[in-house]
C-alpha cells in the first residue's frame, strides 16, 4: 500500500479520515484497518507519542521520525515496504508557522462588546499525547460561567462569575496551560477556544525515555534471531554512535513488527 510505513505508524483506519485540512494530515489508504498491536509495541509507542495520543500528535511526531529516517541510509527499509511515498518530510509551513500554535477564539453568543482575553503559557503535550483542544465558554447567568472542555479528557465546570475593575477572575482551560478572563457578565455570551499544543521534547530526550522502556520490551521488539532486517535494526539501536541511526533503528523495528501483526490478523 502507498505510504506503507507511515500508515503503520499512524495505525488508524483509513475510513476515519478527518480531511486534508487537519494538522499534518497525509494520505492513508481507505481500506487500511487499524491493527491490534502486541503489548511491547504499545509500550514503545507510548514513549514516542504519549500515553493516549490524538491524531495531531501522531501526525506531528511521525513527521519528525520519518524525516529522521530519511536522512540516514536506513531509508531503504521504508521504501522496501512500498516505494510509493506521498507524504511530506521536514518542517513545512504547517508546523513551522508560529500561528499554527496560537489559540483560535470565535464567538457564538452575546455582542461584540463581550470580550474574552486568553492568557497563560501553553503546556507541552509530549506525555499525554493530547495536542488538540477545544473549549466552550458560556455565561449561564450574571454570576455563573461554564468552562467545558470538548476534547478528551473532557471536563466541565460551572464557576462563579463577577467583575473587578472590569475583568473577571482567570479561568483555566484545563490541561493546556492557557486561561481566560472575561469583561462581561452578559447572560448568553459564549465563545469557542480551540488550538494545538506544540510538542517540546527533543529527539535526544525521546531516546532517553526509550532507554527506560525495559529490556523485556526491547528484546521482544528487536527479537533475538540472527536474521535481517532485525540484525540491522538491533545493531543501529544498541551500537550506532549517532542518535539519528539509533532512533531510526528502533522506529523501523516498530514499523516492521506492526506490519507482521497486520499480516497475522
Amino acid at each position: 500500500m502507498f505510504n506503507h510505513a507511515r500508515t503503520l505508524l499512524l495505525n488508524i483506519s483509513g475510513a476515519n479520515n478527518p480531511g486534508s485540512t487537519y494538522l499534518g494530515e497525509e494520505l492513508v489508504p481507505e481500506n487500511y484497518a487499524a491493527i491490534t498491536l502486541p503489548s511491547y509495541v504499545e509500550n514503545v509507542r507510548r514513549q514516542l507519542f504519549g500515553a493516549a495520543p490524538d491524531r495531531a500528535m501522531l501526525n506531528y511526531r511521525i513527521r519528525q521520525l520519518l524525516t529522521l529516517i530519511a536522512n540516514t541510509d536506513l531509508q531503504e527499509y521504508v521504501t522496501e515496504l512500498d516505494s510509493r511515498v506521498t507524504y511530506t518530510l521536514g518542517e513545512d509551513n504547517t508546523f513551522a508557522q508560529h500561528g499554527a500554535w496560537e489559540p483560535v477564539l470565535s464567538q457564538y453568543g452575546g455582542t461584540l462588546d463581550d470580550v474574552v482575553t486568553i492568557t497563560g503559557t501553553p503546556e507541552r503535550p509530549d506525555f499525554t499525547g493530547k495536542m488538540f483542544y477545544q473549549f466552550n465558554i458560556d455565561i449561564l447567568s450574571p454570576t455563573v460561567v461554564q468552562i467545558a472542555r470538548q476534547t478528551p479528557p473532557t471536563k466541565s465546570e460551572n464557576l462563579s462569575l463577577s467583575l473587578t475593575s472590569g475583568l473577571s477572575d482567570s479561568y483555566p482551560l484545563y490541561y493546556t496551560g492557557h486561561a481566560v478572563r472575561l469583561n462581561t457578565i452578559n447572560t448568553g455570551a459564549a465563545w469557542t477556544v480551540s488550538g494545538y499544543l506544540r510538542p517540546q521534547l527533543s529527539m535526544a530526550a525521546i531516546v532517553t525515555q526509550l532507554e527506560s522502556v525495559g529490556d523485556d520490551n526491547l528484546t521482544e521488539l528487536f527479537g533475538t534471531a540472527d536474521s535481517e532486517p532485525w540484525n540491522t535494526f538491533r545493531n543501529a539501536w544498541y551500537n550506532h554512535p549517532e542518535l539519528p541511526y539509533r532512533l531510526s533503528g528502533l522506529v523501523l523495528a516498530m514499523i516492521y513488527r506492526t506490519n507482521i501483526a497486520g499480516s497475522l490478523a
